[in-house]
């Protein structure tokens, strides 16, 4: 295998899926080194890999969900549920196969290789306001954001943003301690510029984008440190619903707009910072019946996932659009309420480690290692009174 190129060794380790590419790394230390700490590797594989959904309610529950997916996933019975007896679980970044979870602590977890850390969260203003004392208010999440950190190997960033009136600044934390950037941003004090509300940041090319009601984008580069205003304009109309992502296939910002006829697709032009349209798709799903919701909570480039709830069903669903194939195909089951927002993570598998991480083992506190488990790609089993729990679950 050594004397293989490198291109020719990547296209057979980039066929194998997620356990026989962990025993790879067993066979060879150069392969195993090229698989755990190559960049490019990691890259490459996971825009291979299987694309997966994990996702719990925007106001916390008991519940975690996570849904492996492919164009023929079309049974419940993939939908794998985590449920406490203690506390609340939030999800608030997904990237690169790690998680940021708060579960009655704040954690930064890699379910695939079953490493975490544990992180101390006092010293963010926002961070304390979210979970902590009576006027805490979780939805707030949405101004959290997280990726990894490219320049420094194995290390993260959390970046919070705080928005007082037509000014924004920005708290960070690599895991050690909370400082806050010299970058501050001053807008015009217009209620209709705020920051979209549930609207989750959008990590594409070292920088954090956060959407805002106009249009407009607050960028933050993780390196640099430094923030911008993206001065985009788009005018949203009443009942038109967002969703604010990156367009995998060319490597853009993607904002998708929904109406009950048509779902458009627009890309953010670099060079003009215009919304551009690319797609637009007939909504086939609300022609006939009576709905209590329906938005887009997913998309990638390849596909766009819609969830839908009638009246008179029990159950909200989730439906797939293949961009390639033009046509709807796959669904599944929402276990949860019309009254309750859902966050949404993409989440790929990633072999990464990152520093100072502890491995799970059996005294490491029980619901973090449910959590993982529940996204252990080895471990089929469903916990069908868990997903009972859920569509019964009202606060």
């Amino acid at each position: 295998m050594n004397s293989l190129p490198m291109h020719l060794l990547d296209n057979i380790l980039f066929r194998l899926d997620l356990k026989s590419l962990v025993m790879m790394q067993c066979t060879n230390r150069s392969i195993k080194s090229h698989i755990s700490d190559d960049p490019s590797f990691e890259i490459g594989y996971s825009s291979r890999a299987q694309l997966s959904f994990i996702y719990t309610f925007s106001k916390g529950a008991p519940f975690v969900f996570y849904q492996p997916f492919g164009s023929q996933c079309e049974s419940d019975s993939y939908v794998k549920t985590y449920f406490s007896t203690r506390g609340h679980s939030y999800i608030l970044g997904s990237c690169s196969g790690h998680l940021l979870l708060y579960k009655s602590g704040l954690y930064v977890v890699n379910p695939l290789t079953k490493r975490f850390r544990l992180l101390d969260h006092s010293g963010s203003m926002l961070l304390a306001t979210i979970f902590n004392g009576p006027k805490a208010n979780p939805e707030r999440s949405m101004c959290v954001g997280f990726a990894l950190d490219q320049t420094r190997p194995k290390g993260f960033k959390i970046v919070c943003i705080l928005e007082i009136h037509a000014t924004y600044a920005f708290e960070i934390s690599d895991g050690n301690s909370w400082r806050f950037s010299e970058t501050i941003i001053t807008t015009d004090n217009n209620s209709k510029n705020e920051l979209t509300k549930r609207m989750k940041p959008v990590y594409l090319d070292g920088t954090l984008h956060w959407f805002r009601n106009d249009g407009s984008i607050i960028a933050f580069n993780i390196e640099t440190e430094q923030a911008r205003l993206i001065p985009s304009v788009f005018h949203k109309e009443p009942e038109m619903k967002l969703f604010f992502t990156i367009d995998d296939k060319i490597n853009r910002l993607t904002l998708i707009s929904g109406t009950k006829e048509t779902i458009s697709v627009y890309t953010l032009m670099g060079d003009t910072s215009k919304w551009a349209l690319a797609r637009q798709i007939e909504n086939v799903l609300l022609t006939d019946g009576e709905f209590e919701y329906w938005n887009v909570i997913a998309y990638d480039g390849k596909h766009m996932v819609v969830r839908d709830k009638e009246k008179d069903g029990s159950t909200g669903l989730a439906h797939v659009y293949n961009m390639e194939d033009n046509r709807w195909g796959g669904w599944w089951a929402i276990f949860c309420q019309a009254k309750y927002n859902l966050d949404v993570f993409r989440f790929t598998h990633f072999l990464s480690c990152l520093e100072d991480t502890e491995v799970v083992v059996d005294s490491t506190d029980g619901h973090l290692v449910s959590i993982m488990r529940l996204i252990d790609t080895t471990r089929t089993q469903v916990n069908k009174l868990h997903l009972h729990m859920a569509l019964q679950y009202n606060r």
